[in-house]
């Protein structure tokens, strides 16, 4: 996967209770992607179900002859899957040569997959030497026949000018495509590049339909910025029940910054009834994680000493369940 920063943090307007965003833009597999890492838009079709059970039940050794067989008969995923299992080391000794050697063979006879997985090995130097131009060619090839990670590895050339010159209308288009199929990162993407109005025309209305899209689809860092622009009414209508669902989902699974705008939320009262306790539980664990609040500090010093044991109690056991324990 290639990674790379791509966009500068966007500045968001909001509330000066849940004021505040974090914006980052780099690559990520999406949700429902499979042991190859394939969307299920892409997975091995049913000729090769066979090759694929033995695979996906971790019978590589046997995975590894079917695949052999059908390559010989000219199945062309086949070949995808064999250089997988070299790359990965998967019943067989890992050999990134070996593995580049399979991929070239599905990329050539057309094998999206295999165009895929040789763009990778060639943009990161494994198994061949390093060519970030040819693997860009092998990205897009693949994009052409719909790989989702492939148009976002493209998208990423174009909002850079890595390798290819910087064109964010061409970024945009391939987000879009990558987007549409459930990627959430790239539906992420594309609501920042509308929003920053940076080489393409500026939209708004845009930039929250995707913004939205990347949350429903479980991007934190959506999900908190769409919980903003709820919690400001701005673009989209003023929601503030809706905002603080979405920071207590971001919260729930980690996210720092929906920590502390959940703290903010229920110290206030605002979308929930105020609560002391739970907004310095919120901060405290939004605190651990770097993201400080003076505010919030304030109002932790103020509480009772047996309101204090409460928050740190509430505090502790959300760590132990989620396996972030204090250390």
């Amino acid at each position: 996967m290639i990674r790379s920063k791509l966009l500068p943090a966007i500045a968001c307007c909001a509330s000066i209770i849940i004021a505040g965003c974090a914006s980052s833009f780099t690559a990520q597999k999406p949700a429902n992607a499979g042991k190859l890492g394939w969307t299920s838009t892409e997975s091995l079709n049913s000729a090769y179900d066979p090759v694929y059970a033995a695979f996906d039940s971790g019978h590589y050794e046997e995975a590894l002859k079917l695949a052999t067989e059908a390559a010989a008969k000219g199945e062309v995923q086949a070949n995808t899957l064999i250089g997988k299992m070299y790359e990965q080391g998967l019943g067989v000794r890992r050999d990134d040569t070996k593995a580049v050697e399979w991929f070239t063979k599905g990329a050539v006879a057309g094998d999206m997959h295999a165009q895929f997985l040789l763009g990778v090995m060639l943009a990161e130097g494994r198994g061949v030497k390093k060519d970030p131009k040819k693997a860009a060619d092998f990205f897009e090839a693949a994009a052409q026949q719909g790989h989702t990670l492939a148009a976002y590895n493209l998208a990423q050339t174009y909002v850079e000018g890595w390798v290819r010159p910087q064109d964010k209308q061409k970024a945009a288009y391939w987000l879009e495509q990558a987007a549409k199929k459930d990627n959430a990162q790239a539906a992420y993407d594309l609501s920042a590049l509308y929003r920053s109005g940076e080489g393409i025309q500026k939209d708004p209305v845009k930039a929250a339909i995707w913004l939205k899209r990347a949350a429903d689809e479980g991007n934190a860092d959506a999900e908190v910025e769409y919980a903003i622009m709820l919690a400001n009414g701005k673009v989209v209508p003023k929601d503030e029940l809706a905002a603080v669902a979405l920071l207590r989902v971001a919260a729930e699974r980690g996210n720092a910054v929906a920590q502390n705008r959940l703290a903010r939320a229920y110290s206030a009262g605002f979308g929930v009834q105020a609560d002391r306790i739970q907004a310095a539980k919120w901060h405290l664990l939004a605190r651990q994680a770097g993201e400080a609040d003076f505010r919030l500090d304030l109002l932790v010093m103020s509480l009772r000493p047996g309101e204090r044991r409460e928050a740190e109690k509430l505090a502790e056991a959300w760590r132990e369940a989620s396996g972030q324990a204090a250390r």
